[in-house]
């Protein structure tokens, strides 16, 4: 990455220039006499027949060179003559020339095992991405020097191997690195090897001329280098800007991001899961650093060249993508033991040296409480005596679950009381107990491949919200499943891009995109269901045997399904591994179709089918069929009751008891699909919303309307059904945040569907009417509980993007309040005063909250401020924003895909911003480097509300040819939504305007 990127800003031209097609564009002159004309008539018969001649024997010659080629390429691929690795890079490249459609048959494709032969030679004797086991690693002793100084790592590496099946060859994952020498011992014997190298795969091999007998043990020491990188992932950089004294100065810190595939860009090493090692750990560093590992430390002793050698304790058994180091330099350290756990447990919490004041009691103490509150619900001591938590201002994710050092972005730990937002306060409590769900599940036990991805990550999303429920109950975070979870996931499931939560993965890009809403979210979505159906108590008990029983290796889902199903009998003839086997290996998810018959008192489900959004997808062969649990209540019946819709079952009728208006299926989001209702029953809906909308429960409100908006998406709904069903808020008395959330989610994506419709200036004077009352209900006073701060965070803000007039004013005045004083203004709305401010404000007003956004030492504040410069509507100013994108000192690249999309909401610098990316994008690529996803956000942040052809096709013309690697995925899932996007305007655009036409006449506007 340049120090200096030259950056293209909006009002520069690119190769003005250079397109000269002046001479391709000037008319022949015409000839002056007839003589000329004839002897050139001449010239031209004769050039025509030398021109014929050669054109014969040329192609003559193209048909002999293609046979010869064909030759050649034929007996290259069967390894038949020696020499042909000079030419098979050559060959792949002219095969790969061909583009086929999705159903032809590729095959002219060159094979892995055929790339293997190009880039690592005939003689690499492994061909495979999984690694053999035949040799098991049992122990790793690592001797590591990351230098600070020059970013290179010096390292030794001692293993010990046992041989599981006789054989010739030692194969492992490396990366970046270069072996400067080896030893290899069976017993006391020297052992002589070949070391093979296969970049391709991210492999080294050694092979013998004798095979290891079986149960034999292998010591094999390495010396080798590599460095420290720069994108995020393995053993790489992470600077800090001193702002206690305002002097800017910047420190250097290591820090390890290994998972999923990057342990090998530190140490050789078996870097899958299912090879579980003990780690022996001694880091080198200098006097002033402080290194941390996952285990405690035994000694620091003097080193050479005036360094130190820090030993740490041996590790647990665990897999490569746990283990973590840190050479930390300027951080500080506050501690606390639990004190109701089996063993008190050491936690620290470490932090920049001038981000630590006042910053971090909140989340060590929620650390202590969450590894109290698993020991006791998993019913198994924490495994080890200390957790570290260390706060990095260069991080992808939110947190990594490292066993014993957890690591994460600084906003995620760090919680100021004055600075800190109340959503800041819920989001770092939910991390910290993500990650400490991880210490069992993934850490304890992990699975077996990254297909099983979900048993990880799944688990850790559901078990968050049972902590934090726990340890704050008035906060009801059951309720925010349902918003975090259920609605990102089917968003994205519900297209032909989306993937199991199970699913076949290999190489590490595809690994790598797999960690998405369907593992997170939707894992999440199916472990709740199947818990409701089981019963807290014996779901509680079937995972503690799950754990107990796999501690310390490796699982498969069928594992834990089998364990459930021997402790919970379902209601219906259908398994648990039948029902937890459909929902997990069949890609996307059911829509049923639910009316009432009989005069209400029988429901008839018709059918089910896999929900698509968009209407071509819905014309291919799609047999996905799952056991789908059926929770209904009726306004008659309010107890729950299950019915189950069979795979395959059709015209289901189910007797309810006594006349009902309305029926609500899948009540409580129980199961994971969509209800499309009958015309009548949203008419009741309709009807009961506006004269007691509490009769519906409130995750219940928030599913029918969130499926109507989304059936208006897809073509099942019309506009006016959904339309009419959002009209009860208007009169103020909503005040569950769900439907809340919902309904502006919705709302805001249509108004940027209708970015530049006729239809727009209407639909935002009826988004204003529907939030003038209760805008004015919940005020500007600050409340006093946890739910309601947030739903006035999210009723103001959106009042304000409105430009609802009371409310523009109060931002801009308490904004010029807060510029003179800080805590004149309660924390939670100063995101949206700040916004309106700079909206509205001056280039004096932009450049003090640009000030503020450098020196704060709060990460949650820096990030509100970022996102407020966005809201800037000059165009200077929107350039200079864009500028400081590419400047990683300033905006750094883990916060650049919010950056980027927030300014792709401004419709100022929309456009530009557009521009900017696709003149700067090989710097963007540059920022990321291709080790994670974060560039894929980026993109997918960027492009996925445009909803014209002319955007479709700019887009696929931009990225076409282009290597995504594991981002690929999510540019994918954006150009779906771009397509959704156009579909939502063909179907709702003009049923839109005539429905806020008959609005507006009953409102009495001019429309």
């Amino acid at each position: 990455m340049p120090s200096n990127p030259t950056v293209k800003l909006l009002f520069e031209e690119e190769n003005a220039a250079g397109d000269d097609l002046g001479n391709w564009n000037r008319k022949t002159q015409q000839n002056g006499s007839g003589g000329i004309k004839r002897e050139k008539r001449k010239f031209r018969w004769g050039l025509c027949w030398c021109l014929s001649l050669s054109g014969v024997m040329l192609l003559a010659g193209i048909a002999i060179g293609l046979f010869a080629f064909s030759q050649l390429y034929a007996d290259c691929i069967e390894e038949k003559q020696v020499g042909c690795s000079y030419f098979l890079p050559f060959l792949r490249g002219l095969s790969d020339v061909k583009i086929l459609n999705e159903d032809e048959n590729d095959d002219s494709k060159i094979t892995l095992e055929e790339e293997i032969f190009a880039e690592c030679g005939q003689g690499y004797p492994w061909k495979q991405v999984r690694l053999p086991t035949d040799i098991l690693p049992t122990n790793y002793r690592l001797k590591i020097h990351p230098n600070l100084d020059n970013l290179e790592i010096v390292g030794t590496v001692d293993m010990e191997l046992h041989v599981q099946n006789e054989t010739r060859i030692i194969v492992f994952h490396a990366q970046d690195m270069n072996l400067t020498s080896f030893t290899i011992r069976l017993g006391s014997q020297r052992v002589h090897a070949r070391h093979l190298i296969c970049p391709r795969l991210l492999q080294w091999a050694f092979e013998t001329d004798e095979a290891f007998p079986v149960n034999s043990v292998i010591r094999l020491s390495m010396d080798y280098t590599g460095f420290i990188h720069k994108d995020l992932s393995g053993l790489y950089i992470n600077t800090h800007q001193d702002k206690m004294n305002g002097t800017n100065e910047t420190s250097i810190s290591a820090v390890t991001q290994f998972e999923p595939t990057h342990a090998r860009k530190m140490l050789p090493c078996f870097d899958e899961p299912n090879f579980k090692a003990v780690f022996d750990i001694s880091i080198i560093r200098k006097k002033e650093h402080l290194a941390r590992t996952n285990m405690q430390l035994i000694r620091s002793e003097d080193y050479e060249d005036d360094l130190m050698i820090d030993q740490f304790s041996p590790s647990v058994k665990m897999s490569t993508y746990l283990l973590a180091i840190a050479v930390l330099d300027n951080f500080s350290k506050v501690r606390k033991m639990t004190k109701r756990t089996d063993k008190p447990v050491e936690i620290n919490l470490f932090a920049p040296s001038d981000s630590i004041k006042g910053q971090t009691e909140y989340g060590l103490d929620t650390a202590v409480r969450a590894l109290e509150y698993f020991e006791d619900y998993f019913n198994i001591p924490f495994s080890l005596q200390k957790t570290d938590l260390i706060a990095l201002d260069d991080f992808a994710e939110g947190a990594m679950e490292n066993w014993g050092i957890i690591t994460f972005r600084d906003a995620m730990l760090l919680y100021h009381p004055q600075r800190s937002t109340e959503k800041t306060r819920e989001t770092i409590a939910l991390v910290i107990c993500h990650e400490f769900a991880h210490q069992w599940f993934g850490n304890l036990v992990t699975m077996e491949w990254w297909q099983d991805l979900w048993l990880n990550e799944g688990f850790a999303n559901f078990m968050e919200y049972l902590c934090v429920d726990n340890l704050f109950p008035e906060w009801n975070v059951v309720h925010d499943f349902f918003i975090e979870n259920f609605l990102q996931s089917m968003l994205q499931d519900g297209f032909r891009s989306s993937h199991a939560v199970s699913t076949e993965v290999s190489d590490p890009a595809q690994i790598g995109s797999i960690f998405d809403a369907i593992s997170y979210q939707k894992g999440a979505s199916i472990i709740q269901m199947l818990r409701g159906l089981s019963g807290k108590d014996a779901f509680r008990t079937a995972l503690q045997k799950y754990l107990k029983k796999f501690e310390f290796s490796n699982a498969k889902g069928e594992d834990l399904w089998r364990i459930i199903q021997n402790h919970v009998t379902l209601s219906t003839s259908i398994s648990v591994m039948d029902v937890a086997e459909a929902w997990t290996t069949q890609i996307g998810y059911p829509i049923i179709q639910v009316e009432l018959i009989d005069e209400g008192t029988t429901m008839l489900i018709k059918d089910q089918v896999r929900f698509l959004f968009l209407e071509e997808e819905r014309y291919d062969n799609h047999t996905e069929q799952w056991p789908i649990p059926v929770q209904y209540q009726t306004n008659k019946q309010s107890q729950l009751k299950l019915t189950w819709l069979e795979p395959d079952a059709k015209d289901v009728k189910v007797s309810i008891g006594p006349k009902a208006d309305w029926i609500i299926a899948n009540s409580d989001s129980l199961g994971y699909y969509r209800v499309l209702y009958s015309k009548d029953l949203y008419k009741e809906f309709t009807r009961q919303l506006d004269t007691n909308h509490t009769e519906i429960g409130t995750v219940d409100r928030g599913a029918i309307l969130n499926d109507a908006f989304n059936f208006m998406r897809s073509g099942h709904l019309s506009a006016d059904i959904v339309m009419d069903l959002i009209q009860y808020v208007e009169d103020g008395k909503e005040s569950d945040r769900i439907p809340w959330v919902v309904i502006i989610t919705h709302l805001k994506s249509i108004e940027s569907l209708l970015g530049d419709s006729e239809v727009l200036d209407m639909f935002q004077r009826y988004e204003r009417s529907l939030m003038l009352k209760i805008y004015e209900k919940v005020g500007w006073s600050q409340p006093e509980s946890h739910v309601n701060r947030l739903l006035q965070t999210d009723l103001i803000a959106h009042s304000c993007r409105l430009q609802l007039s009371d409310c523009s004013k109060q931002a801009q005045h308490r904004f010029h309040q807060w510029l003179k004083d800080k805590n004149s203004v309660f924390v939670d709305i100063q995101p949206f005063v700040i916004e309106e401010g700079i909206r509205h404000g001056t280039a004096t007003d932009w450049e003090r909250v640009y000030r503020e956004y450098l020196s704060t030492t709060n990460p949650a504040q820096r990030f509100l401020l970022l996102i407020a410069l966005a809201a800037t509507e000059d165009v200077t100013l929107i350039n200079r924003f864009m500028s400081m994108c590419l400047d990683p000192s300033i905006i750094r690249p883990n916060v650049l895909p919010r950056a980027l999309g927030v300014l792709m909401q401004n419709k100022i610098a929309s456009q530009h911003a557009w521009r900017f990316f696709r003149m700067n994008y090989e710097q963007i690529e540059q920022l990321y480097g291709g080790a994670t996803t974060l560039l894929g956000t980026l993109i997918k942040a960027i492009i996925e509300n445009f909803n014209t052809e002319f955007d479709f096709k700019q887009v696929q013309e931009f990225f076409d040819g282009k290597d995504l690697g594991a981002s690929r995925s999510r540019v994918d899932q954006a150009i779906e939504m771009i397509k959704l996007n156009i579909q939502w305007r063909k179907l709702n655009e003009r049923p839109m305007q005539q429905w806020l036409k008959k609005w507006a006449i009953k409102r009495n506007f001019d429309s």
